[in-house]
């Protein structure tokens, strides 16, 4: 019984905190090994983390202790004791099964057995020869366990099989197995022996499978073969054809290289016969498979490159190649744009190609539509990209999607970590001028290229497209790979049967399965009985068959067949068509898996041909009872297996804690490596630059680096010139002296001396320059290629982790079910799984080449079913298929099947014994004779199939329509194109089909259509598409596709070619044979399999519709077509038959003939049948379901309910419910007194139950509104709802208006208005939240608020474009903005009185003049405006103006009109918006007493003094008394305008700038939080390229180093853009950048130039606010965090041979922090004065680590630190408040003097809260004041304070109650005290 603790227990043994180099004691080590086995058996997390353990450092030692122990000679210990008490547990543990098959230990598990190994095996050696001396004494168990660990240490370490002592230690175990006598069939023993199997072969005790040498010892050397046959590789005479061509298939790779393309003799093909092999046994066998398989599949590819290669060396070339069977499609223009490498995917190259023509000018949809249906550059497609030199580079095609689908550990990854590309399917047709897509390299091996072809000049960059459509290349490059693996291996089961040594032939018997041997084995096939009872077959016993057939559902044939296949350990069975295979199948694995525990069976593999077959078997085992079946695979149909997939399996599977770090861990190792391969990608262009040119000489040649960038003899460094400058000047400045520029030594005599840069002429710089940008390129390709090389691995080991759940998933199926595509791609996962049962479906369709890959090691039972008659495995080249004459020798499509049941006579081989299922179920007897005869002579029928019935509409269930209509030529494209079809046929089939759906017996979906091309079932298609729903089979639907035609999927009528329609059937089937030429030429319909298949599907009736004559060359087709001329089933015009007219003669030949013959099914007479109704039927003659759907036309005669109307619908339609005649003047009297003259005739008899619908206003009490209702409505019930208009106001003033989630339910047609009874029921009668506009005016412009309603929070600023201006500008910012001030030093306001002396925006300092303008107008008439205004426009003249003008009201104070208006006196004013006012009432309505000293007579008199920020008198922007306009065009009113101008200015300032304070506090508070909790890294493949970091001199500079150290580090992304803000907000609140500031320095410039004194410095004033030292302590903040967490992370970069040093030097920041303490105390900013000690004590404790080796220093530093705490101390015992938030990182500072350990300190959530209170303090609107020590704050609303509060920045109080301030606050009056202090006259 184990605790929860023992894991942790015993991981503590291999931790560092054991220390495990102190040796553990031999009790100890006993006990860490058994606890070890124990925790293996607990579960499968426990399982991986004790791997996991061992392999760590304290694991390691613990098996070293282990291992180097000398057993033998110990003192303590017998070697009996030692292996029982220590070695067994060890070797269980390494042995368990479940680690063996572990994909994510398997690194793991070599780790550990490599280190059993030691150096030279020695540790291996001495461990098992102590075993094998007491390996007598061991038990079965015992020995197995030994067996196993020494059968995984010969495995995992090559040189084993070179050491003798291994084979005497085999030898050892072989004999001890051997004497096992009484446990010798057990289940143990015979895996074992398997083992000890496995050990013997790779120490070459068994067959010899070492590489053979490259001679001709060879079966070759027969003469009669050698003249023939040219062996491969060295063997021939010739020598190797090409790179590519070698004797061992492992050597091969699976596409063309590039010698190979060029070669121009024939490769080796091996033969059929076994004896002319070069190999012999089961290595010739795989050689076979391999090489005839690769040129099925590679040959065609290889041919149509060589053709390209050739026509692009002969461009007048434009003919086809004659024997090029690939399809292809050619592209140009292509560009390389980028090299990317995506996580998931590898390495891709973005490339773009030219449009092709015909849609470089269409538009998007038109080139959308073309590129989807012609399938052009599908994903997985293969496509090669030849260079102009003959190279291909093979790729296949590929898809850059984000990463969203990562797991549930993978979540924390950063979502700006998701690949930065994007590229699918839509690339393709975006642009009309050129297509993008992204490729996938094919094979590792064309890296290198790929690197030469992205640092090629452009002019070299001359590449071709070429694409191979329906080629996709999983779909061979994994079945070659698994037959390559399995040559290095040898480990094919049943290789004495398939490929016996030496070759032998004749029948052989075959003995039960290994399993099946052990003692006392029986089956129990129980399963197979209704009630259970007891029935039992031993394999080598005689069994009761008779007794199986009686009790089971299985015939003779079928139970004879389940017995032969269940005692045999290599059985096959064919299944002629309808025989029941697929339910035979299904019963034999209910009884392997009734029988699993007893044999161990695991797993049974149930393989496939296709996806179909997979689906229907797989169905069928679900409705027998399997429950744990698994389906690997994406490309089911079937819904009923969705859930039982692998992916859905795993994702519901929940993972162990080692899976999810493993899977974590592998994928943010992927991440990287593919990081870090993009980083060295990004090198490439900069292989010539002078800055990496500078990095290489500076690591490769220190001395040339010194001569260049390095000291003078008297220490000065170059500093003027960059690095480009510097190697510029060097190469072409002419060498001193001049002898020395006729010198050319060579470089490499250079490079090996001690010599000067500079004493060289200039070829031999240019030479050494091309040498070193040579070399840096080399070094970045070299680094590029490791970086691939981390990234394969990376991939390798995530692709591991991700397969151990799926392991551990399918290690708990019974079945686990799969295509053999699938299986070859899934090999390396299914190779794990203890399977021992394999069942192949479909097998005489499988290529041997499938069916060796799918026989696996651990396969003790194979079973194939199939038939050898049906179809053979498809085969790309003819020329390969014993079809052709010349492929015949090789006859690649005979299946493993074929070849075991029917052996060819003159080819040698072992011919196994088979069982024939003889009783087919499908097809009525007459259509099964016509296979019985050629093909299957004891073929019986089934009782069923002779009940079936006739034909519906057809005279007979059998018959072939003979014509001779010709079979179609030419007019489709592509494949399409070069296929066949019959118009006349496509026709005849329609028409047949319409016919017999019209007998109304058939649904669609019982007939099916077949015919052998494509060409014609997309006729087919096509046709019936518009008629009938056809569905189409999934492989001819992607056949469809690779010819370039999109075919979608129909669901109803079956439509297939014969090869797609094996295993499947129909009731009808009609079949369309195509070929009808004068050659009598049947093409694919010449081979038996085909025939076989076509003939076979029909149950009730098949329809035959093609030449004969043309059929008949075939010996099949000849025996077929008697058939059907001895019972005249043939002819040239199909009779039919009328069901109700039988007698009637009716024969088709045409498809016209059904439309004159039989137009509605039946015969041509007319329907004698009457309605139901018991009208007569108009129709011709038809089926009784046709019949019941006619609809009869004639008048209705039924009479309406409750009253004498009839009803004046059809007869055929049905009637209404009610009667709806209208009744006129029945003037019927309802209870509320209203009067209804016409009703309804059903409204008339329910009278008494009317509802009065006549509309009434009434009113509703609730809510006392007056409402529209209709009569009966009662508005005063509980039910009624008001729909009127609520009309109510919000707490804010709108009006009430609705939520938008209720409009459709709540709402009125009165769109925006909500329902009085809405806001009753929902809000109770509280209205809700306000969603409309603001709508309130700014107080400094004419805009108004466009914000949804804010009630209670201040409107912000205005985002509308600024209306400020003067005569020189206008300002170009957003209106709530500060307005940059007009630099222009001169006021334009002045007059022949009077002028101004202040710049253009500072308030006017003249005495404006208030005299009547002297200068006329264009009439010659005086301006009616002010002295010193612009004149306005001749329109405005008081004398000759229009009446309109003049009748203008212009004084508003007495209602004076213009004409009546004094001009002398009282002067006009025009402004810019075009109101027209008197100067006095402009006065007046401005308030201009407020700035200026006033005369009683309205003259100004002097300036006046005036408060700022929001005086009673100045608190709106002055404008026009009629519309608000700007009157910044009228010079009298300077003074005002511009001191609030200037006023509003400060304040937008300092609102601004406390709105982003607080933004970047959160922002940088939130960064500080993210890096405290990242787990994220440096790089772990990106190597330092400098040894020494420097972080000195400015925080700029140091934060410069930083991010020069950290490029592409995603760590610091967010805080490096936080401190780029900081830095930013910092300059934009500099004292120089407010409009005050800004205006005293135009000031001051204007004095100067006047001759002026110079003014006293100048002084923040009440606006300042200190931001600046705000911002300032910010940025200071982040400069330690990101500096404190680099110092954290550098060390664990990768470094490089120098190591890495770090030099840090805070002095400029500590200086900064002094400024920033005496600046805060100055501004009484107590706040930023303690963050100003803290962070000087900070930078102290940064830095002290650095300066430990000077001891003064180091203490110096640590003393000024803790001085710095003590003021910081001081401060807050001094004014407290909120200040006591900073003690937390006071005491921090404190703790990290003391230890030095810096840790990330979080800011406490009050800390946060204060700072953002803050920021809201500055609104912005309202009234500004000042606290005692002259820091401002705002007041809204009235303008008082009305509660107390603490300044935002010295804490001091501040507000009031009541309206009054409280002590020590007052108005801020500062500002004007300022500017009276730069008055420069007046």
């Amino acid at each position: 019984m184990q605790d929860g603790f023992q894991l942790q227990r015993w991981l503590f043994l291999t931790s560092d905190g054991s220390k495990p180099e102190k040796p553990l004691s031999p009790r100890a080590r006993s006990k860490f090994f058994q606890d070890a086995y124990e925790l293996m058996s607990s579960n499968v997390g426990d399982m991986q983390a004790v791997i996991k353990a061992l392999v760590q450092d304290g694991g390691i030692k613990r098996i070293l202790e282990l291992v180097k122990e000398d057993y033998a000679t110990s003192r303590t210990t017998t070697p009996n004791d030692a292996f029982r008490s220590t070695i067994l547990p060890f070797f269980k543990t390494v042995s368990h099964p479940k680690v063996l098959a572990s994909g994510l230990l398997e690194t793991s598990v070599v780790t550990i057995y490599n280190n059993i190994y030691g150096p030279g095996g020695k540790y291996a050696i001495r461990l098992f020869r102590v075993v094998a001396s007491i390996s007598e004494t061991l038990s079965v168990e015992e020995l197995q366990s030994t067996v196993v660990a020494f059968s995984k240490t010969l495995d995992t370490n090559g040189t084993a099989q070179l050491m003798e002592e291994f084979k005497q230690i085999a030898i050892i175990l072989e004999a001890t197995v051997g004497s096992i006598k009484n446990e010798s069939g057990s289940l143990t023993m015979m895996n074992m022996r398997k083992w000890l199997d496995q050990a013997k072969t790779r120490l070459g005790m068994g067959k010899t499978i070492t590489n053979r040498p490259a001679t001709k010892k060879s079966s070759v050397a027969r003469a009669q073969f050698e003249h023939r046959i040219d062996p491969p590789g060295h063997l021939s005479e010739h020598g190797p054809r090409h790179d590519n061509d070698h004797e061992d298939i492992r050597n091969i790779r699976i596409l063309p290289t590039f010698q190979e393309l060029h070669s121009e003799r024939i490769p080796y093909l091996p033969v059929l016969d076994p004896r002319s092999l070069h190999l012999p046994g089961q290595e010739g066998l795989i050689d076979r498979q391999f090489r005839l398989y690769r040129e099925d599949m590679v040959g065609p590819i290889r041919d149509a490159v060589k053709f390209e290669l050739y026509r692009q060396a002969h461009p007048h070339i434009t003919a086809k190649c004659s024997n090029q069977s690939q399809r292809t499609n050619r592209y140009t223009g292509i560009r390389l744009e980028q090299l990317y490498c995506d996580g998931r995917q590898g390495l891709l190259i973005i490339i773009s190609v030219d449009q092709p023509q015909h849609l470089s000018h269409a538009l998007w949809k038109k080139r959308k539509d073309w590129w989807e249906q012609t399938k052009r550059l599908k994903k997985d497609v293969l496509v090669s990209i030849l260079d102009r030199t003959g190279h291909v580079l093979f790729c296949t095609v590929s898809e850059i999607r984000p990463d969203e689908k990562r797991g549930k550990d993978r979540d924390k990854v950063d979502e700006k970590e998701a690949p930065e590309l994007t590229i699918n399917s839509s690339d393709l047709y975006k642009d009309a001028k050129r297509v993008v897509l992204a490729v996938a390299p094919a094979e590792e091996r064309d890296t290198t290229r790929i690197v030469e072809y992205f640092t090629l000049p452009l002019e070299l960059k001359n590449f071709t497209l070429l694409e191979f459509p329906g080629v996709l290349l999983p779909a061979f490059q994994y079945t070659l790979g698994a037959l390559q693996d399995m040559m290095r291996t040898v480990d094919l089961p049943f290789s004495e049967l398939l490929a016996p040594e030496p070759v032998v032939s004749g029948h052989v018997d075959i003995e039960p399965p290994a399993y099946a041997r052990q003692a006392n084995f029986h089956f129990d096939l129980s399963c197979l009985l209704p009630h259970g009872e007891d029935l039992r077959l031993s394999p080598n016993l005689a069994f009761d068959l008779k007794a199986l057939t009686a009790k089971s559902t299985l015939d003779t044939k079928q139970a004879e067949t389940l017995v032969h296949l269940l005692s045999r350990c290599f059985a096959l069975c064919q299944g002629p068509p309808g025989t029941g295979k697929s339910y035979t199948a299904v019963k034999l694995i209910s009884t392997l898996l009734a029988n699993k525990r007893a044999a161990d069976l695991g797993p049974i593999l149930l393989v496939t041909y296709t996806n179909h077959a997979l689906d229907q078997i797989g169905e069928h085992l679900v409705d027998s009872g399997v429950k744990k079946l698994i389906r690997i695979g994406s490309q089911s149909k079937s819904e009923r297996l969705v859930d039982l997939n692998l992916r859905v399996i795993a994702k519901d599977t929940e993972r162990t804690r080692t899976e999810k770090h493993e899977s974590y861990k592998c994928y943010q190792a992927l991440k990287g490596a593919a990081d870090y391969v993009n980083s060295a990608i990004s090198e490439f262009d900069s292989r010539g630059s002078a800055e990496t040119l500078k990095v290489h000489l500076q690591w490769s040649y220190y001395d040339v680096y010194q001569q260049f960038w390095g000291e003078d003899e008297e220490g000065w460094k170059n500093q003027k010139m960059s690095s480009k400058q510097i190697i510029q000047n060097w190469l072409t400045k002419s060498p001193q002296p001049p002898a020395l520029r006729s010198w050319n030594r060579p470089t490499e005599k250079l490079l090996a001396e001690n010599f000067n840069i500079w004493e060289t002429s200039l070829p031999e710089r240019h030479a050494l320059h091309s040498f070193w940008v040579q070399e840096c390129q080399e070094n970045r390709t070299q680094t590029f290629l490791l970086a691939m090389k981390d990234y394969r691995t990376a991939k390798k080991e995530d692709n591991n982790a991700k397969g151990e759940v799926d392991m551990r998933c399918l290690e708990e199926a019974d079945v686990v079910a799969i295509t053999t595509s699938g299986l070859a791609r899934n090999l390396r996962l299914l190779k794990r799984l203890p399977i021992k049962a394999l069942l192949i479906e479909e097998a005489g369709e499988v290529l041997e080449a499938h069916t060796l890959t799918a026989l696996l090691p651990s396969v003790e039972h194979a079973i194939l079913i199939g038939d050898h008659f049906q179809l053979k495995p498809h085969v790309n080249n003819y020329d390969l298929s014993s079809e052709s004459h010349r492929g015949k020798k090789f006859s690649l499509e005979i299946s493993l099947f074929e070849r075991l049941v029917n052996k060819q006579d003159d080819i040698p081989g072992v011919q196994l014994p088979f069982t024939t299922l003889e009783i087919q179920r499908r097809m009525h007897p007459s259509i099964s004779a016509l296979i019985r005869g050629p093909l299957y002579p004891h073929l019986q029928d089934a009782p069923n199939v002779s009940g079936y019935p006739q034909v519906a509409g057809v005279r007979k269930r059998l018959f072939w329509l003979d014509h001779s209509e010709p079979e179609a030529g030419e007019g489709m494209d592509d494949l399409v194109a070069t296929s066949k079809s019959n118009d006349y046929e496509v026709e005849m089939c329609a028409a047949l089909v319409s016919h017999i759906l019209k007998q109304g017996v058939y649904r669609l979906r019982d007939i099916a259509l077949i015919t052998p091309y494509l060409g014609q079932l997309f006729k087919l298609r096509t046709r019936l598409a518009s008629q009938f729903e056809v569905v189409l089979d999934d492989r001819d639907a992607d056949a469809l596709e690779s010819a370039g035609i999109k075919a979608s999927l129909l669901d109803a009528l079956k439509v297939a070619t014969i090869d797609n329609f094996q295993g499947e059937e129909a009731k009808v089937v009609i079949v369309s044979l195509v070929r009808s030429n004068k050659h009598r030429n049947c093409g694919f319909l010449k081979t038996s399999n085909r025939i076989n298949v076509l003939l076979s599907r029909a149950m009730h009736g098949m329809y035959i519709i093609g030449n004969s004559a043309t059929s008949a060359t075939v010996p099949m087709w000849t025996q077929v077509v008697d058939m059907f001329k001895n019972n005249n089933n043939i002819g040239t015009a199909l009779p039919l038959c009328c069901a109700r007219h039988p007698d009637a003669q009716i024969e088709v030949s045409n498809p016209a003939d059904f439309l004159r013959l039989c137009p509605e099914g039946g015969c041509n007479l007319l329907c004698d049948r009457r309605h139901a109704c018991g009208h007569s039927c108009v129709r011709k003659c038809h089926s009784e379901l046709q019949h019941a759907n006619v609809k009869c036309l004639k008048d209705c005669h039924r009479m309406k309910p409750g009253c004498s109307h009839i009803c004046r619908k059809f007869c055929g339609d049905d009637c209404d419910p009610r009667c709806e005649e209208l009744r006129r003047n029945v003037n019927v009297v309802l209870g509320c007194g209203h009067v209804i003259k016409d009703l309804e005739c059903w409204q008339y008899q329910a009278r008494d139950s009317l509802k009065c619908m006549v509309l009434v206003k009434r009113m509703v009490k609730t809510c006392q509104h007056e409402v529209t209702v209709p009569c009966h409505v009662d508005v005063d019930s509980e039910e009624f709802k008001c729909t009127t208009p609520c009309g109510g106001n919000m707490k804010c003033g709108h009006a009430c208006k609705p939520t938008l989630t209720y409009l459709p339910f709540y709402f009125s047609h009165v769109l925006g208005k909500a329902l009085c009874h809405y806001c009753t029921s929902v809000y109770q009668g509280r209205h809700g939240e306000c969603k409309s506009k603001c709508g309130r005016p700014y107080s400094n412009c004419k805009h108004q608020c466009a914000e949804f309603c804010h009630d209670g929070k201040p409107c912000g600023v205005c985002r509308q474009p600024c209306e400020i201006f003067c005569d020189h500008s206008r300002c170009d910012r957003e209106c709530g903005r500060p307005c940059m001030p007009c630099a222009q030093d001169k006021c334009s306001s002045s007059c022949p009185h009077s002028q101004c002396n202040m710049p253009c925006s500072a308030p006017c300092d003249w005495i404006p003049c208030s005299k009547r303008c002297s200068k006329l107008l264009e009439c010659g008439h005086r301006c009616p405006s002010l002295c010193g205004e612009t004149c306005p426009a001749g329109e405005y003249c008081q004398e000759c103006g229009s009446s309109e003008i003049k009748s203008l009201v212009v004084d508003f104070l007495e209602m004076t009109s213009y004409e009546d208006v004094n001009l002398d006196e009282d002067p006009l004013l025009v402004p810019r918006c075009g109101h027209a006012i008197t100067m006095s009432s402009m006065d007046g309505s401005l308030a201009m007493s407020s700035v200026y000293e006033m005369n009683p007579d309205g003259t100004i008199r002097a300036i006046k003094a005036s408060e700022p920020f929001s005086t009673d008198e100045l608190k709106d922007l002055p404008g026009c008394p009629t519309c608000r306009g700007s009157l910044r065009n009228i010079n009298r009113y300077g003074r005002l305008v511009r001191r609030v101008l200037l006023d509003e200015s400060t304040k937008r300032f300092v609102t601004l700038a406390a709105k982003d304070f607080g933004i970047l506090v959160d922002a940088l508070y939130a960064t500080q939080e993210e890096l405290a909790t990242s787990v994220a890294g440096p790089p772990k493949n990106k190597p330092l390229t400098n040894n020494i970091i420097a972080l000195e001199g400015t925080p700029d500079a140091q934060f410069n180093t930083i991010c020069k150290s950290t490029e592409n580090w995603t760590r610091y992304q967010r805080i490096k853009d936080t401190r780029a803000r900081l830095a930013q907000y910092y300059a934009s609140v500099d004292v120089d950048s407010t409009p005050y500031a800004r205006l005293y320095q135009l000031v001051e410039a204007a004095r100067v130039r006047a001759g002026k004194a110079v003014a006293s410095p100048f002084q923040n004033p009440v606006s300042q606010v200190s931001f600046h030292i705000m911002a300032k302590a910010l940025l200071i903040r982040c400069d330690i965090v990101l500096l404190a967490d680099v110092l954290k992370q550098f060390p664990k970069l990768r470094k490089g041979p120098l190591g890495l040093r770090i030099q840090l030097d805070t002095s400029v920041n500590r200086k900064e922090c002094k400024g920033l303490i005496t600046k805060a105390i100055e501004a009484k900013d107590y706040e930023r004065a303690i963050e100003g000690h803290v962070f000087y004590a900070r930078y102290c404790a940064l830095e002290r680590p650095f300066v430990l080796e000077n001891r003064e220093a180091a203490e110096m530093l640590k003393g000024n630190g803790e001085a710095h705490l003590e003021d910081a101390h001081s401060l807050v015992k001094a004014h407290g408040g909120k200040l006591k938030s900073l003690v937390p990182e006071i005491k921090d500072a404190e703790k990290l003097l003391n230890d030095g350990n810096f840790v990330s300190v979080v800011t406490s959530k009050e800390r946060r809260e204060i700072l953002a209170a803050m920021a809201k303090e500055f609104s912005g609107t309202g009234h500004w004041y000042t606290c005692a020590n002259g820091h401002p704050f705002t007041v809204g609303e009235c303008g008082m304070p009305m509660e107390m509060a603490r300044c935002p920045q010295c804490d001091a109080p501040i507000g009031g109650q009541h309206h009054r301030p409280t002590e020590g606050v007052v108005r801020a009056e500062e500002l004007e005290k300022e500017l009276a202090s730069i008055r420069l006259g007046g």
